[in-house]
């Protein structure tokens, strides 16, 4: 593999670009200088301080200083862009898909942070391995290779956190760091790292971190889960294998293809890596206990890593236009009362098939739009019928949101159900009728396994929730015992 690869630093920074510097416009250039301006940065305003960190960064890729001070002042800054991420963060984790112009500004400050903090460890690793390192400069350099291949990690996660597209080179960039550190031997040098779980991490963990959180479709899950499945794979990336060797099942990169991991299909050649995530699947069952992680996480990484898949039905292309309720107990109203008037909103189908389509929601989007929300479709003529889907995925385009939907069965009826003997008002749900057990689709507050109910479907019936077998923020579906 080592005499096929590429042993150029085509990764590393271009030359050129903006003029040297000979000194910050900001603060000292000695460690304890710029140790005492950086406590002055301003714990009250985090735009303010983003902004001086971002300016001090960009001026630190163009000193001209040595390669281990250059190396010494980041590990300086590193912490501060750190403490800010979740405090930035917090401004968009939770607001609508359209962003408010104050949201936008701090995901691009972050971006922009972490982008310029890889380059300047990515500076720091070529210098380094430009001619053949001793031990100590080996060592720096794995630091410096695990520190950029962080904040490229950081910064493809915020894309996921915002549901928008990588930007291009983005993969390459984090493959090519790894690839360069495996030729060099330094993936699997342990480093002294105050960010990472335990205080150290490697190249291999560092890398391995993003390729978890990749394969278990991130597109499909709310914010918040994000973040803390972004927290558990810092954990779990040391236990991963990155095997050259093709494996039955799991997944594959190729280390010179600007995309993430897929299921494994074949054997990609030298440049191609196999992981199996279906021994973290595995140990993610657990023994029933309640642990850290939501329930519904999971129960999501169960299904993704157990057994990684493409799509098998192709879709047909599409221009129909469509009107769109959300929510369950709009998608309810729409099948009680279909020739009814809704409060319904234009979108586009672009694909389909029976199990689900492919949509664009044009212009803004209402706050309530989310991974897992229970939507109807229905056509734009009055008389054609709704259908009930479930938001799978979303991700922002240029001209608005596009969403993949996964169409529930053409027979799910509205129903209400109420707990116990009917001791509470009645709540909408749907019911799903099928041959090898009716399901229903309930709202997930105030609703659990095991649960006892009545169904007001004609003659009101006693039944009990029993296993779920899906689930969201919003909703989820349990198979019905019916008493």
């Amino acid at each position: 593999m080592h005499d096929a690869w590429p042993k150029d630093l085509a990764w590393a920074l271009p030359e050129g670009g903006a003029a040297p510097l000979d000194n910050f416009s900001l603060a000292s250039t000695r460690v304890p200088g710029l140790r005492a301006w950086l406590a002055t940065l301003p714990p009250e305003d985090p735009t303010l301080s983003a902004a001086r960190l971002l300016r001090l960064l960009d001026e630190l890729t163009r000193l001209r200083i040595d390669t281990r001070r250059r190396l010494a002042l980041l590990e300086e800054v590193r912490p501060w862009v750190c403490r800010l991420l979740p405090v930035l963060q917090s401004h968009y984790l939770d607001a609508p898909l359209s962003l408010p112009q104050a949201a936008r500004r701090s995901a691009e400050q972050v971006q922009d942070l972490f982008e310029t903090l890889a380059r300047g460890y990515q500076q720091v690793a070529a210098a380094l391995l430009a001619s053949t390192p001793g031990p100590a400069r080996r060592q720096a350099a794995a630091t410096a290779v695990q520190r950029a291949l962080d904040a490229l990690g950081q910064r493809l996660w915020q894309y996921w956190l915002l549901y928008s597209l990588a930007e291009p080179g983005l993969w390459w960039r984090l493959h090519r760091l790894y690839a360069t550190a495996e030729y060099q031997g330094l993936q699997a040098l342990t480093v002294a790292d105050p960010e990472a779980p335990g205080h150290e991490s490697s190249v291999h963990d560092a890398y391995a971190r993003v390729l978890l959180v990749a394969s278990a479709q991130p597109q499909q899950l709310r914010p918040a889960a994000l973040v803390a499945l972004y927290r558990a794979a810092g954990h779990w990336g040391r236990w991963l294998t990155l095997d050259a060797a093709a494996a039955d099942g799991g997944f594959q990169v190729i280390l010179d293809q600007d995309r993430g991991p897929a299921p494994a299909d074949h054997d990609g050649g030298p440049r191609c890596r196999h992981f199996d995530t279906r021994t973290l699947a595995r140990a993610l069952a657990g023994d029933g206990r309640p642990g850290p992680l939501p329930s519904l996480l999971l129960a999501h990484l169960r299904t993704v890593w157990s057994v990684p898949r493409d799509r098998q039905d192709a879709r047909r292309p599409s221009e129909d236009r469509l009107t769109v309720v959300l929510g369950l107990n709009g998608a309810h109203a729409c099948l009680e009362q279909p020739a009814h008037r809704h409060d319904a909103a234009p979108a586009y189908c672009l694909d389909r098939n029976e199990q689900g389509c492919g949509l664009i929601w044009p212009g803004a989007t209402p706050d309530t739009l989310r991974v897992g929300a229970v939507l109807a479709l229905g056509g734009v003529e009055e008389a054609a019928p709704w259908r009930v889907g479930e938001v799978r995925w979303l991700a922002r385009e240029p001209d608005g949101v596009r969403l993949g939907v996964r169409l529930l069965p053409a027979d799910a009826r509205p129903v209400r159900i109420s707990h116990g003997y009917g001791d509470t008002l009645p709540t909408p749900a749907l019911l799903l009728p099928a041959a090898a057990g009716d399901t229903l689709l309930v709202p997930t507050a105030g609703f659990a396994s095991g649960a006892r109910i009545t169904v007001w479907d004609g003659p009101p019936r006693l039944a009990r929730l029993g296993v779920r077998v899906d689930g969201s923020a919003e909703a989820c579906r349990y198979r019905l015992r019916w008493d």
